[in-house]
């Protein structure tokens, strides 16, 4: 009797703890952008995460922001331009990061808004109306904090995803890492000369494969500089190359397609310590630009226990975003 009695509590205080652990889960799922769109449309997940346009687009469609990035990391780092160390030299380097500042200071000039929308419809395929949306959500720099951006770096070590140290990539300091990781000098020396002479034009480099990620709104930069002569001026040829988001561009890095790209910081982060893809980063590309997107019901962070979110990428900026909102939900990802 008393046998049958301890079992049964045992269990039901297993169930309990079961439960209470379930009720604070939330299971994480990989989906490509466009394809949040649609399952969250049909209840197949109940909440995305995802970079512009995306976001605008699903509150189209009926859906709901619960959050945007900045209200998780106000002007967080988001995206950088990035080159592969051994397969772009000085000239090539001087000649992208020119084009990338000419285009970001003609996103950010006032007088160019309604060419800037059209841009952005083109470049993604969506109205101009939701461009305009997506459009307020994203702040365009030049080159990103290192403070700020160091918090990638410290949360990927806090949350033991980093597989290797700083040391084993053979330096003695974080700050010898990060010193040849995020390289000023070349920014510097475009804006400097910019400055000294607003006509200059740095010499024109060969043939350059850029990567960038699908329909992003975040890289409108790369599609400015494209439509405005930009690249034409300083580049013999520039071979596009779409990816579906940061990591495969890490991996394009990792294979030789790429000479340069535009990629988010945290896979750039993660896979330049973890699989010793050796890259550096010579300019930033946007500020914050990203948000929560949730079903109907869903009106806090805490109601995601027990639910399916959808997020780009696991190391993307976006997993990044999602497990803090978690963590300081008291919540964690599955």
């Amino acid at each position: 009797m008393w046998k049958s009695i301890i079992i049964f509590l045992f269990l039901a205080v297993a169930i309990i703890i079961s439960g209470c652990a379930e009720e604070k889960s939330v299971k994480l799922v990989k989906l490509s952008p466009p394809d949040m769109l649609e399952q969250i449309k049909i209840g197949k997940i109940d909440a995305f995460i995802a970079w512009e346009p995306f976001p605008s687009k699903a509150v189209k469609s009926g859906q709901k922001i619960l959050m945007y990035s900045g209200d998780i990391w106000k002007n967080h780092p988001c995206c950088v331009v990035a080159y592969k160390v051994g397969n772009a030299d000085e000239k090539m380097l001087e000649a992208l990061v020119w084009a990338h500042v000419k285009a970001t200071r003609f996103i950010n000039d006032e007088k160019n808004r309604n060419k800037v929308v059209i841009y952005a419809s083109q470049f993604t395929g969506l109205d101009e109306e939701t461009v305009k949306m997506a459009l307020k959500n994203i702040k365009y720099v030049e080159y990103p904090d290192g403070k700020e951006f160091r918090h990638y770096y410290e949360f990927l070590k806090e949350a033991a995803i980093l597989k290797k140290s700083i040391e084993d990539l053979g330096y003695k300091s974080e700050e010898e890492f990060f010193e040849k990781f995020l390289r000023k000098d070349v920014y510097e020396k475009v804006v400097t000369k910019l400055e000294e002479n607003p006509n200059y034009v740095p010499e024109k480099a060969g043939k350059i494969r850029l990567g960038y990620i699908t329909a992003d709104l975040h890289h409108l930069a790369l599609y400015v500089a494209l439509k405005e002569g930009y690249f034409d001026k300083v580049f013999e040829k520039v071979d596009l190359k779409q990816y579906p988001n940061g990591v495969a561009i890490m991996e394009a890095f990792k294979l030789g397609e790429l000479d340069a790209a535009y990629l988010g910081g945290a896979p750039a982060t993660l896979k330049r310590i973890n699989d010793g893809i050796e890259i550096s980063i010579v300019a930033g590309v946007n500020n914050e630009g990203s948000a929560l997107v949730v079903r109907e019901g869903i009106n806090s962070p805490k109601d995601l226990a027990g639910k399916t979110v959808a997020i780009p990428g696991f190391g993307t900026v976006q997993d990044f975003l999602m497990r803090k909102v978690l963590r300081e939900g008291g919540l964690k990802g599955s």
